[in-house]
C-alpha cells in the first residue's frame, strides 16, 4: 500500500475505532472530524515516515497502565501512545500489512481466525474472522470422529515477550521494503527501551505485527500435518489420540521456543472430546456471548478473552431468561464468600438489569472489595443505568467511591480511572472529591490517572477551579496539557483565556492536537 493510502486509512481507522481499545476514547479523536486538520496531519505524518529515521518520526516514549485480563488477579500492560505517534505507527505498518496477510495461511483453510487484514470503510479486519468464529470452528472440529483429544494452550505473555529481532527477521524474509522494516524495528526498540522485547498492547498496528510474528510457527505446524487453529496466541490442537496430542504439543512448544516464546503451562489443558455431549449450538452461543462482552468491553488487545470493563446491554432473549431468576443464592455468595467467582458476579449483574430491581445493587461494596477487577464493569453499569437507580443508593455509592478516592494510593490505577469517571458523571458527580484527588496527585501516581481526573472535571468546574487547574499546566504531561487546554477554553471568558492560549500556541507548536482543540484548521480562501 502506498504511503498516501496508508495514512488515509490510518486516520479513518482512528476516527472509527479510536487510538486504542483499552482507554476511553479521548476527545482528541473527535478533532479528526475536521477535514483540514486531517489533511494537515497527513502531510506531517508523511514527512515523518519519509525521513526513514527514528529522529525524523519524532515519537514520544510510551507509558503503561496495568489492566485486568480474563483471569482473576491477572493483568496486562496497556500502552499509552500519543495520538500523532499512534497514527504514524499505524500508517507505517499499513504500508506492508497486505504483504503480511498474503503470507499467512489462507482464510479458506480456517486455521488462523485473528485479525485477517481486509480494510473496508475505515475498518481494517475481516469481520467474519473473530473470536466467535474461532470458537464455533473449535466446536465443529470437536464433533469430528478424527478429533478425539483437544489441546488448549496459549502463549505466556505473548505481546510482552515477543522478540523484536525475530520479528524484524520475519518481516525481512517477506517482500517488504527494507527501509520500512528497519524503521519499524527502530520505533519498537525505542518504545521497548532497547530491551529487544515487547509490542505495545492496545492498537491495531501491534495486532498486525503480532500476527506476522507467528507466520513461521503456523507454517511449521502445517508442514508436520498438525491439525490446529488459533486466535492470536490461543491455540487449539485436534488430535486423534493422547499420544499424538502430546507429540503435537511438544512440537508447538519447541517451535515457539525458537521464537523466544513459551506456552503457559498453567493454562494448558489436554481434554478428551471423544464423548463430547455439548451441542455445537450451545458452544457457539457461549462464544457469541463472550465475543459480545469483548467487543463491548473494548479490552480485546489481540487476546482471546478478558474481564469486561463495559457493560453489554442484554438481548431480548437474555432478558426473558433472566428477569425471573432468583438471586438469593448469588447474594449469599457475594456477602459470605471472601473471594468471588467471575461468573457469579457477571450473572448477578445481568439478573439485576433483566429484572429492573436496581435496589439489589446495595451489595456494590462487597462486589468491589471482594473482586476489585470488576470495578470498571460495575461502574459502567452504574453510569448507564443512573436514572433507574434509587436516589438513596446513588448517594451511598457516591459517598463510598469519594472516600475511596481519598485513599487513592492504595488502589490500582485502572480502578481509580473508573472511579474518577463515575464521579464526573451526572447523578454521581463530586467535583470537590475530584479536585482533592487532583491536588494530591504525584508525578509517580500513574501514567493516565491525571488525564482521567481532568476529563472527569471537564464540564464540572467553575472559574476558581479552572484557575487552579491552569497553574498545573507547566508540570503536566502531554495528555494532561491537552485536557487542561480544553477545560480553560470551554470555561473561561474570551478576554481571560486568549492571552494564555496565545502563549500555549507558541510553546506547543509540535502538539498538533493541542492547538487544534482551541484553534482549528480552516480551509484556505
Amino acid at each position: 500500500m502506498n504511503i498516501d493510502k496508508a495514512i488515509e486509512l490510518a486516520l479513518e481507522n482512528v476516527r472509527k475505532e479510536g487510538l486504542t481499545d483499552i482507554f476511553p476514547t479521548p476527545f482528541e479523536v473527535s478533532l479528526l472530524k475536521n477535514e483540514q486538520f486531517r489533511a494537515f496531519l497527513s502531510t506531517q505524518v508523511k514527512s515523518r515516515i519519509n525521513s526513514n529515521s527514528l529522529s525524523g518520526l519524532k515519537v514520544h516514549p510510551i507509558s503503561h497502565v496495568l489492566f485486568p485480563k480474563k483471569d482473576a488477579y491477572d493483568f496486562r500492560r496497556a500502552a499509552l501512545i500519543q495520538p500523532v505517534d499512534t497514527i504514524a505507527y499505524l500508517a507505517l505498518v499499513l504500508m506492508y500489512a497486505d504483504v503480511i496477510e498474503k503470507n499467512r495461511i489462507e482464510k479458506r483453510n480456517k486455521v488462523v481466525f485473528s485479525y485477517r487484514f481486509k480494510p473496508k470503510g475505515g475498518y481494517l479486519f475481516d469481520p467474519k474472522f473473530n473470536y466467535t468464529s474461532f470458537q464455533a470452528h473449535v466446536a465443529d472440529r470437536q464433533k469430528s470422529r478424527r478429533a478425539k483429544v483437544l489441546v488448549k494452550c496459549d502463549i505466556s505473555n505473548f505481546y510482552d515477550r515477543l522478540n523484536l529481532h525475530r520479528l524484524e527477521s520475519t518481516l525481512l524474509s517477506l517482500p517488504i521494503d527494507t527501509k520500512l522494516v528497519k524503521l519499524t524495528n527502530e520505533l519498537l526498540s525505542f518504545w521497548a527501551n532497547r530491551d529487544s522485547y515487547s509490542l505495545p498492547i492496545g492498537g491495531n498496528a501491534s495486532r498486525i505485527l503480532a500476527e506476522a510474528s507467528l507466520i513461521a510457527v503456523d507454517d511449521y505446524l502445517r508442514s508436520l500435518k498438525v491439525k490446529f487453529c488459533r486466535f492470536v496466541d490461543d491455540y487449539r490442537l485436534f488430535a486423534p489420540d493422547a499420544k499424538t496430542a502430546h507429540a503435537w504439543l511438544t512440537i508447538l512448544v519447541e517451535r515457539l521456543y525458537l521464537e523466544g516464546l513459551t506456552v503457559n503451562p498453567s493454562k494448558t489443558v489436554i481434554e478428551d472430546v471423544s464423548k463430547k455431549t455439548r451441542s455445537s449450538f450451545a458452544i457457539a452461543e457461549e462464544a457469541r456471548q463472550v465475543a459480545n462482552e469483548l467487543r463491548q468491553g473494548r479490552i480485546i488487545v489481540g487476546y482471546s478473552g478478558t474481564i469486561p470493563t463495559k457493560f453489554r446491554e442484554l438481548s431480548d432473549r437474555e432478558t426473558t431468561e433472566l428477569k425471573e431468576a432468583a438471586t438469593e443464592e448469588l447474594e449469599g455468595k457475594i456477602t459470605k464468600n471472601q473471594i468471588l467467582q467471575p461468573d457469579d458476579v457477571r450473572r448477578f449483574l445481568r439478573i439485576v438489569v433483566a429484572s429492573g430491581d436496581y435496589s439489589k445493587l446495595f451489595l456494590y461494596q462487597s462486589l468491589v472489595e471482594k473482586f476489585p477487577q470488576f470495578t470498571p464493569l460495575l461502574i459502567d453499569l452504574l453510569i448507564k443505568k443512573e436514572n433507574l437507580i434509587p436516589d438513596i443508593l446513588k448517594e451511598s455509592i457516591k459517598t463510598y467511591f469519594s472516600d475511596v478516592l481519598s485513599e487513592g494510593v492504595k488502589y490500582p490505577e485502572y480502578m481509580l480511572i473508573s472511579i474518577v469517571r463515575l464521579l464526573g458523571t451526572k447523578g454521581f458527580s463530586n467535583t470537590a472529591a475530584l479536585m482533592e484527588l487532583f491536588r494530591s496527585l504525584r508525578r509517580n501516581s500513574g501514567a493516565y490517572i491525571g488525564r482521567a481526573v481532568l476529563d472527569a472535571l471537564s464540564g464540572n468546574t467553575i472559574r476558581t477551579d479552572v484557575l487552579e487547574i491552569r497553574q498545573y499546566y507547566p508540570r503536566a504531561d502531554l495528555w494532561e496539557k491537552r485536557a487542561i487546554i480544553r477545560i480553560v477554553d470551554s470555561t473561561l471568558p474570551e478576554e481571560e483565556k486568549r492571552p494564555w492560549l496565545k502563549n500555549v500556541k507558541v510553546h506547543t507548536s509540535e502538539d498538533y492536537f493541542a492547538i487544534e482543540s482551541f484553534d482549528p484548521k480552516k480551509a484556505k480562501k
